[in-house]
């Protein structure tokens, strides 16, 4: 990953811990956030929803979907596009208004073109 030019950004919030204590994974302080709401939400979904039982392995999928679905929103967040950003725009996108697609859509009015046949006797004078 290429390093920023611009000083200030230079900075590096990617360790939790206190100097030459640091966790043994790199992660900006965004992403612990957004691996939190997302495991209270897919958590939440397995025991509330799909009435899935307290076992380990409920516990173990929720975990690594969790991992999954943050590493995924994650790299959509940077610097230069923060998540309340990604969010508005994933707001807007759902909620847009769209054009209503017609069912004749690609049909070339029919009812106002007219067809004529020709036989094979017309097709020879011509």
């Amino acid at each position: 990953m290429a390093e920023p030019d611009d000083e200030i950004y230079r900075v590096n919030p990617v360790w939790l811990g206190p100097p030459n204590v640091t966790l043994p994974w790199r992660a900006r302080y965004v992403a612990y956030g957004v691996w939190m709401a997302a495991f209270l939400a897919i958590f939440t979904l397995a025991r509330l929803v799909l009435v899935l039982p307290l076992t380990i392995w409920v516990v173990a999928w929720s975990l690594i979907l969790t991992t999954v679905l943050t590493r995924l929103i994650c790299r959509r967040i940077n610097f230069e596009k923060p998540l309340t950003s990604v969010l508005a725009g994933f707001t807007t996108e759902l909620n847009d208004p769209r054009r209503h697609q017609s069912s004749t859509r690609g049909l070339v009015g029919l009812d106002r073109v007219r067809f004529r046949t020709r036989t094979a006797t017309q097709e020879a004078e011509q």
